[in-house]
C-alpha cells in the first residue's frame, strides 16, 4: 500500500470534534469526553484542515478549521500566552504541565497566511503573530522550532517582513547555539536525549535555512537529521533495530543511507539517552509525522532524492513498514492508532495519532503537486 492508494480523509477528525473544538483522545474510535481538549491539538488540527481545504476545497474541512481556529483564539491569555488543556465543561486547567502549545498556534497561524482559504482570514492570522513576537524567543525548544515553521508561513504570504526575517533568524540562532553547547563527537545532538518530536527541530533549521539563505542553519540540519536517521532507520537484514550509542550503527553511513528497510522510531518507554539504549516501543505517530516533514525540507533545501525515498519510507511507517509489520492507519475509520507497542498496535485513535497521519499524507500529497 502507498500513498496513491491513501487519500486524505477527515472522517475521523470529525468524530472527534463538537462544538468546542477537537477532543484529545479516543477510547477505541469513541471521543472520551472525560479528558477533555488541547490547544496543542487544535493548533495541529488547524494546520490539517487549511492544508486539506488547500487540496480539496471542501465545505467541511472549511467549518472544521474555523472551528479550530475558535479555539486557539480563546486560548490566549492577555499576556499572548497560550492556556493548553480545557475541561469538557470549558473551564481550563488549573496548573497545568508546561508545554509546546504555544509554538504550535504560531506555526497554524503561519499556515493560514500561506494558504488561507480566503483573504478574510489573513488580517487575523497576521496580527496575533505580530502580537506574539516578543514571546517567540521564551519558548521551549520544540516550540521555537515550530515557531520556525509559522514565521516562514508569514513570509510566504509577507517576504518583505524584515521583522518577522530577524525574528526567525534570532530563533534559528539560538536552536543552533543549543547544539553547539550540547553536541559531542559520538552525539551531533541538541539535548542529551532523543525523546518526543524529534525532527521537528532539524526540520525547522532546513526551514530557516531556505528561507533566510543561510548556510549554517543548513550545515546544522543536515548532520542533525543524518544522526536522526542513523538512530531510527534500520536496514532490512534486521530483525529488529540495533542502534549504538551516539549513532555508530555500522549498518549506516550518514552521507549515504540506505533506503531497504524501514523505521524504527525512540520508544516513549524510555527514550534514548545519550550513552543508554534507545527504546524501541512505544513508538508514536508524531515521530513519522515530523520526520516526513523533515525529510520534505531536506530535499527542498538540498535537491538530494535519498531524503524522497527516506521520506516514502517514513509515510510506509504507518502502513505496516514497521518493527511489527503490522499498520496503524485504519482504513475503515479513516483513524490512526496512538502507538506501536510490544504487543501490537494501540486500539485507541485519538488527536494526535490521526493528525499526525494526515500531516504527513498532506505533505506526501504536496509533493506530488
Amino acid at each position: 500500500m502507498t500513498k496513491e492508494q491513501v487519500k486524505p480523509s477527515l472522517d475521523h477528525i470529525q468524530r472527534l470534534t463538537d462544538d468546542t473544538g477537537l477532543f484529545q483522545h479516543a477510547k477505541f474510535t469513541i471521543p472520551l469526553r472525560s479528558e477533555g481538549y488541547a490547544t496543542d491539538d487544535n493548533a495541529r488540527a488547524l494546520i490539517v484542515a487549511t492544508r486539506y481545504y488547500a487540496l480539496n476545497h471542501d465545505e467541511e474541512s472549511l467549518r472544521l478549521l474555523d472551528k479550530y481556529l475558535e479555539f486557539i483564539l480563546h486560548s490566549h491569555h492577555d499576556d499572548d500566552a497560550v492556556r493548553n488543556l480545557m475541561n469538557f465543561d470549558r473551564t481550563w486547567m488549573a496548573n497545568e504541565p508546561a508545554h509546546d502549545a504555544f509554538g504550535r498556534v504560531i506555526w497554524a497561524f503561519g499556515e493560514l497566511l500561506a494558504q488561507p482559504p480566503s483573504e478574510i482570514y489573513v488580517p487575523l492570522a497576521k496580527e496575533r503573530i505580530d502580537t506574539a513576537m516578543p514571546h517567540i524567543e521564551k519558548q521551549y525548544l520544540r516550540g521555537m522550532a515550530s515557531s520556525i515553521m509559522g514565521l516562514a508561513g508569514y513570509l510566504k504570504r509577507f517576504p518583505d517582513a524584515n521583522h518577522v526575517r530577524e525574528c526567525m533568524r534570532t530563533i534559528a540562532e539560538a536552536i543552533v547555539q543549543r547544539y553547539e553547547e550540547n553536541k559531542q563527537t559520538d552525539w551531533p545532538w541538541f539535548e542529551d536525549i532523543l525523546t518526543y518530536d524529534n525532527a521537528i527541530i532539524p526540520c525547522a533549521l532546513f526551514t530557516a535555512a531556505i528561507t533566510l539563505n543561510e548556510s549554517k542553519f543548513l550545515n546544522v540540519a543536515r548532520q542533525t537529521c543524518d544522526f536522526l536517521l542513523t538512530n531510527t532507520f534500520t536496514a532490512d537484514n534486521t530483525e529488529s533495530p540495533q542502534v549504538y550509542p551516539g549513532g555508530s550503527n555500522p549498518q549506516h553511513k550518514v552521507g549515504g543511507l540506505p533506503v531497504r528497510g524501514h523505521f524504527s522510531f525512540v520508544g516513549c518507554l524510555g527514550w534514548f539517552p545519550r550513552e543508554g539504549t534507545k527504546a524501541q516501543f512505544d513508538q508514536q505517530p508524531i515521530e513519522a509525522a515530523g520526520t516526513i516533514l523533515m525529510l520534505n525540507a531536506a530535499y527542498q533545501a538540498t535537491k538530494n532524492e535519498k531524503y524522497l525515498s527516506l521520506r516514502q519510507k517514513a509515510f510506509n511507517w504507518f502502513l505496516g513498514e514497521n518493527d511489527l509489520g503490522v499498520p496503524l492507519y485504519d482504513f475503515k475509520t479513516k483513524g490512526c492508532s496512538d502507538g506501536l507497542g510490544k504487543e501490537g498496535v494501540s486500539l485507541n485513535q485519538g488527536a494526535e495519532s490521526t493528525l499526525s497521519f494526515l500531516l504527513g499524507l498532506l505533505t506526501m500529497c504536496e509533493g506530488c503537486r
